[in-house]
């Protein structure tokens, strides 16, 4: 909830969250955003949102789905989401349509932690790191909103130069406000005054999970610093040592060229495709939709 009060407040949006019910007991949380094409009406998924799936119990199985989607059909012709679990495009027997354009980047740190990843890391990057130590810098804590502007400025400049989307200082104004410290970990990377980098991170501790999503990086370093390794390395070792189990390093597009997908992958990430489906609920745009792919076929003849 503190997160659909921080998008609410910051862009203004009319966000529309279910709960899914058995009985009494709730089963499932279904986020979106309410959205109308060609006078149709449905619901997508909640946008500038690293995770924004449906939640659902994990005693739940994915031939629940058709139920589920049943409810919304009293209401809305269609449905976006995502989900990360191959299952649960699978089991929808309702007219849909699943893609795959992006994913998650995760470490499992159960499997390679710190010192097994250290042992794999070629020479260069093992050097990479130990330059910002040899030369002074130092990783400290964010613990003033106010200090965020320097975080901003450079994760801006990160952000523009590899063409994502920037989210406005307010949104991180409100994160700071509304997580509390044991849920939220900002980092900046230092030496005097010479911003390297940073890290705007979110915590779950009770699923042992460290979101890293949000990275600063300042590119007009000399060329022997790579801030971006320092950064995700740090991390690693503070989830490693704080009891986290998972952390995540944000979406990515599967390009093994993209030097993005390489640092991740180097440092023990691994990419899970997110699936995303277009459930199509009432027959009439089932029909606007199929002669629209008609259409489409001719054009592109």
């Amino acid at each position: 909830m503190r997160w659909k009060q921080i998008l609410e407040d910051v862009f203004d949006l009319k966000l529309r969250y279910y709960l899914i019910l058995n009985d009494s007991r709730v089963v499932g949380i279904s986020p979106w955003i309410e959205q109308s094409v060609l006078n149709f009406r449905g619901l997508v998924s909640v946008p500038h949102s690293e995770e924004n799936g449906i939640v659902l119990d994990d005693r739940l199985g994915a031939d629940c789905l058709d139920t589920i989607f049943s409810l919304f059909a009293k209401k809305y012709s269609f449905l976006h989401f995502n989900a990360s679990h191959p299952a649960l495009s699978n089991g929808i027997g309702f007219t849909h349509e699943a893609t795959v354009d992006t994913g998650h980047m995760v470490a499992d740190l159960r499997e390679t932690p710190p010192e097994t990843l250290w042992a794999g890391l070629s020479k260069s990057t093992k050097r990479s790191i130990r330059t910002f130590e040899n030369d002074g810098f130092q990783v400290h804590e964010v613990r003033q909103s106010g200090d965020l502007k320097d975080f901003y400025h450079y994760y801006t400049r990160n952000l523009t130069h590899i063409g994502g989307e920037i989210l406005p200082l307010a949104f991180f104004e409100r994160v700071w406000d509304l997580f509390p410290q044991e849920e939220l970990r900002s980092t900046v990377l230092t030496k005097d005054d010479i911003f390297a980098g940073g890290s705007v991170a979110l915590l779950d501790p009770a699923r042992k999970t460290f979101y890293g999503s949000y990275m600063a990086l300042n590119r007009d370093l000399p060329n022997r610093y790579t801030p971006a390794y320092y950064v995700m390395w740090e991390n690693i070792n503070w989830a490693w040592k704080n009891g986290y189990e998972r952390l995540f390093f944000g979406r990515q597009r599967p390009d093994p060229e993209n030097p993005r997908f390489q640092n991740k992958v180097k440092l023990g990430a691994r990419y899970q495709p997110i699936r995303y489906n277009l459930v199509l609920l009432s027959r009439p745009i089932q029909i606007s939709y199929k002669v629209r792919g008609m259409l489409s076929g001719i054009r592109n003849a």
